[in-house]
């Protein structure tokens, strides 16, 4: 079987030659340009990293993007070898690994740090898989205090319509609650009718949800309950690593590196905030 765009499409293989597949449709629809392909089951046998990769990260280390996101990942080389690169290239540029790939599944352990993509994930693995595959990459990511997303359909009806079904308010109210750094629109509000709407329902959903709960996890130490935390700091690290015990309240994180300030926005809690400094501490503070 082979499924469009997640599975909006699937066709059946009846025959194959050296550069031609021949199928026969079982689920119709519109085909759009630019969809994703998969194959139930198995994935692809290409690299996570192709050639007009390589080519798009030289732009975004040129332009001094956040985050990187990487396609396929099927274990920790691509991951690794893309690290390097940055780190050659003095970019301090951060990397996300998208999991949605079957081969991606037994490597977890060691790619780490991820984005649930739900609508590739679910079209190579029985999609009964995909809500038990989301809460356990969320907790092995608690384990090792890495930023975990969780995105694709999340709001899927309001590319077309203006409001959500409930099926999806609960989809975000389950992420918020099994602890996720952050909840992504794609589809939403890169080509759906009303973005601004999505991002305001998927805002509202999560805030009123973790009204309802002080901790979403079971960090290893819990801190008590106060007002907030304000944090000064260069690297963000300190946020970050509070961020991961699930503090009750928010963690003011204060920095002069624009930069830093907008990668922070992604950690459970955080609301970075721009300052220039002094090299006077007294000074700084007043």
């Amino acid at each position: 079987m082979l499924l469009v765009d997640g599975g909006m499409m699937s066709l059946a293989v009846k025959a194959k030659t050296t550069d031609l597949v021949k199928c026969v449709v079982v689920d119709g629809g519109e085909l759009k340009s630019r969809r994703h392909l998969n194959v139930r089951g198995k994935s692809a046998t290409l690299p996570s990293i192709t050639d007009k990769d390589w080519e798009d990260i030289k732009f975004g280390v040129d332009n001094q993007v956040d985050f990187y996101a990487v396609s396929f990942v099927k274990d920790a080389k691509a991951v690794h070898e893309l690290k390097d690169y940055l780190k050659k290239s003095n970019a301090g540029i951060h990397v996300i690994v998208k999991i949605e790939s079957a081969d991606s599944i037994p490597n977890l352990h060691s790619i780490i740090s991820a984005l649930v993509a739900r609508g590739d994930l679910g079209a190579e693995l029985p999609i009964g898989e995909v809500a038990l595959l989301q809460e356990d990459i969320i907790r092995r990511c608690h384990s090792l205090q890495k930023l975990v997303i969780v995105a694709t359909n999340m709001l899927e009806s309001m590319i077309d319509h203006p409001t959500p079904t409930r099926a999806e308010v609960s989809d975000i109210a389950i992420a918020v609650r099994e602890g996720a750094d952050t909840v992504i629109l794609f589809g939403e509000t890169a080509l759906g009718k009303y973005p601004l709407k999505a991002v305001k329902v998927m805002h509202t959903v999560a805030l009123r949800t973790e009204s309802t709960l002080l901790y979403a996890t079971s960090p290893p130490v819990q801190f008590a309950a106060y007002k907030g935390s304000s944090i000064v700091h260069k690297t963000g690290s300190m946020a970050i690593l509070l961020s991961h015990y699930r503090p009750s309240s928010t963690i003011f994180a204060i920095t002069r590196d624009v930069r830093i300030k907008q990668r922070l926005i992604l950690y459970h809690g955080v609301r970075p905030v721009f300052m220039q400094f002094s090299d006077d501490a007294d000074e700084t503070f007043s």
